[in-house]
């Protein structure tokens, strides 16, 4: 099925076909996409979910429950698509941290971007579309997108949804509001964020802090102190639990994107 989209700004008619793919984060925009899409009676060719393998448990659940969803809109289901190593055992083996704590979107290129790309590959298709979840909200992210491509739509702000009218609208479908989507030891989460990761689940902050000592112990780690960036996440949790602060000068850091995709 190929979906038309796009109008002639002049005469308003159809001119190209396009094969509609949504990129799909597990988080509260592109979900929140998918339930506007519905109720216009719009239906994606296809729906990509990149893995890196790292996300937290509540987010694949949390995608699972979609896919009940989506079979019951008659939607395409979510095709997962992934690196053949996760983006963990990637910096295990080479003995370094995520792009994203080093100030690269790297991580996001190979792990969210390239397993999409392939996807297309594969698949033989020459002339996509992609649905982006970013809402009105956060309009900038989208500029530059806007005024350099034309295969690429965002229609929450095409809608003028901002991150409440993206909550109320999961809330009237039914569904339950997924927590933030991103790996669980991605360099742009936040010390509260972390300290919260090291009470709710410990066993994979530990497997965090073990990205980050395999790199500090083969010494590439130049010039940041660990997944923070500019601290360590070892160290943050350690000076937590002996009742010590760390300043919070340095917590200033990238907000995590639905889907931590540079578009």
């Amino acid at each position: 099925m190929v979906h038309k989209f796009f109008e002639c700004d002049e005469c308003g008619n159809h001119s190209d076909q396009y094969f509609v793919l949504l990129s799909y984060g597990g988080g509260v925009n592109s979900t929140a996409l998918l339930v506007g899409l519905e109720e216009r009676d719009e239906r994606p060719d296809a729906i990509l979910f990149s893995d890196t393998g790292g996300e937290k448990p509540g987010t694949y659940q949390h995608i699972e429950r979609m896919q009940e969803w989506l079979a019951s809109k008659k939607f395409p289901p979510i095709t997962v698509v992934k690196q053949k190593l996760t983006l963990e055992a990637d910096c295990l083996e080479r003995e370094t941290l995520p792009g994203k704590a080093f100030g690269f979107g790297s991580c996001s290129d190979r792990f969210k971007i390239q397993p999409q790309k392939k996807w297309l590959r594969d698949n033989d298709i020459k002339n996509p579309m992609w649905l982006v979840g970013i809402h009105s909200g956060e309009k900038h992210r989208a500029e530059r997108t806007l005024n350099q491509r034309t295969d690429v739509r965002f229609p929450l702000i095409e809608w003028g949804w901002d991150q409440e009218d993206c909550i109320e609208a999961i809330r009237c479908a039914g569904l339950p509001i997924p927590i933030k989507s991103a790996c669980f030891y991605c360099p742009s989460m936040r010390k509260a964020e972390v300290l919260a990761l090291a009470k709710s689940d410990p066993e994979l902050f530990q497997r965090a802090v073990e990205i980050e000592r395999v790199a500090k112990e083969a010494g590439t780690l130049q010039t940041v102190k660990g997944l923070g960036r500019l601290w360590s996440w070892e160290s943050l949790v350690k000076a937590d639990e002996s009742q010590l602060r760390l300043p919070l000068f340095d917590d200033v850091q990238a907000p995590i994107c639905d889907q931590c995709v540079d578009w």
